[in-house]
């Protein structure tokens, strides 16, 4: 069974082509929104949801599927669409552009559910990632 072993959301990242390895930038854990603001095209905030695999050695090559779901405090999910990946080796790093924008402001937890292609069931993994959703508090204007 997959396991997730890391779960981040960022502004940005970058792989580095000789050594595979993976920087994170700005790790993101509160977003505040303008009040009035429209919400952003096709419901989603420009950021990078990181969601790092571990599989046994049997699990490679089988399709899986993926979406991240917003868990509110008051049990209110926010969900994305369903992405597909395959590993075909012991690990499956996967870089999601876009985070879905909750209806309302408040406490969430980022979660990652999976569930093999062709299946109706899916798996919620345990470990999360707090984000805050405020809004952008308006600051007096400074008159001399």
């Amino acid at each position: 069974m997959p396991r997730c072993y890391l779960l981040a959301l960022t502004s940005g990242s970058s792989l580095d082509q000789l050594s595979n390895n993976v920087s994170l930038f700005n790790l993101v854990e509160q977003i505040n929104v303008p009040p009035d603001a429209p919400p952003p095209p096709g419901g989603v905030l420009p950021l990078e949801l990181h969601a790092y695999f571990s599989f046994a050695a049997s699990e490679h090559g089988q399709a899986f599927e993926l979406r991240h779901v917003l868990v509110a405090s008051t049990g209110l999910e926010t969900m994305s669409d369903v992405f597909e990946h395959r590993s075909s080796t012991t690990r499956l790093r996967t870089r999601t552009l876009g985070v879905p924008l909750p209806p309302v402001h408040g406490q969430y937890e980022l979660c990652v559910d999976w569930r093999w292609s062709g299946t109706e069931s899916w798996h919620r993994e345990a470990l999360t990632w707090p984000l805050t959703i405020a809004p952008l508090e308006q600051r007096p204007a400074v008159t001399h």
